[in-house]
């Protein structure tokens, strides 16, 4: 009889846990439906919102998320601070309401730049100023070293460019895994992360206060759906054997890097990755930012839009800014 009653505990458990990340699926796919374009790429099409410039324009800008979020958060923030450009902003494959288009195997950085560039590349001929935030460190940096005629210039924000001590999360492997990563997702990981949303959010806003609205400007909710949560894990358990691969060449970056980071990242670390980077680029410049965590878009999206000038100044007509991105206090520490 116990051994009975321990099997119906079991079964209506499992049960509960599945109708809970079922109903967290549909309800974020209705909450936060796809407000902007698809464009066709090989095996599937990517999302993608883009904002006209309010006059003549002074070129494009194309923003790309990090890990756990979508093209919002970039675009909610930096977007009406860039009205003077073509601002592009792009669900990564597997996110928000992109394909994840091969798959697992779709986890690669250097695939994920592949199919972001044939997007770009039917969206906006141009050059462009490429935006990358935290995990997309990996897969921008790709593409400058691929495509660099492509690039006016690459600005990092606490970006993911070398391999870190202490490797991956144990959990993220865990999502990854095939069969047994699809059922711990959906009996686990969506319903912990749906309970752990907001002291997230409170992490990488850390030590400053959260963006008020976050949460719903950014469709962070989005992550919610099992198939989301599943590719963000894959991506980053790819992300370090991939940066460890790619860190040598970065000396052989063609185009202007601008690292931009908080002092106080406790996700990415500013020496690690943003001073490092810095360094071994040609063109590189590192900009620290007292007081800002893993935000930086969020804490200075003046500073953002002030590094995207100095890249298009000289060919736009621009004066200038201060060659070390210095205003208001803010040090840099190369």
């Amino acid at each position: 009889m116990l051994t009975r009653l321990l099997l119906i505990a079991l079964v209506l458990v499992v049960s509960g846990l599945l109708l809970r990340t079922g109903w967290l699926n549909l309800e974020a796919g209705r909450q936060y439906p796809p407000q902007g374009s698809f464009v066709s790429v090989p095996g599937g099409r990517l999302h993608y919102r883009e904002r006209k410039p309010t006059d003549e324009g002074l070129g494009t800008v194309v923003l790309v998320h990090g890990a756990s979020s979508a093209h919002a958060d970039l675009l909610a923030t930096l977007g009406p601070e860039l009205a003077h450009y073509r601002v592009i902003a792009i669900d990564r494959p597997g996110h928000g309401w992109s394909d994840r288009l091969d798959g697992a195997a779709m986890a690669d950085p250097g695939r994920q730049a592949a199919a972001i560039m044939q997007a770009v590349d039917r969206i906006a001929p141009e050059r462009f100023v490429l935006v990358a935030h935290s995990l997309a460190g990996a897969l921008s940096t790709r593409i400058a070293l691929d495509r660099p005629e492509r690039l006016r210039g690459l600005v990092l924000l606490g970006a993911v460019t070398q391999p870190w001590p202490g490797g991956v999360a144990w959990y993220h492997h865990l999502l990854a895994w095939p069969v047994i990563g699809s059922a711990f997702t959906w009996l686990v990981g969506v319903p912990a992360a749906s309970l752990l949303l907001e002291s997230g959010a409170e992490s990488v806003f850390a030590p400053r206060e959260v963006t008020p609205g976050y949460l719903e400007t950014a469709e962070t909710r989005l992550l919610l759906r099992p198939a989301a949560l599943r590719a963000n894990s894959q991506d980053i358990a790819a992300t370090h054997a991939f940066v460890a691969a790619q860190a040598p060449r970065y000396r052989e970056l063609k185009v202007p890097v601008v690292a931009i980071t908080g002092d106080s990242d406790a996700i990415v670390s500013p020496m690690i990755h943003s001073a490092a980077i810095a360094r071994a680029a040609p063109q590189g410049r590192f900009v620290l930012l007292p007081g800002v965590g893993h935000m930086p878009h969020h804490a200075a999206p003046e500073i953002v839009v002030e590094a995207i000038d100095q890249i298009v100044g000289p060919r736009s007509g621009l004066a200038l800014l201060s060659p070390d991105l210095t205003p208001s206090g803010r040090v840099p520490a190369r």
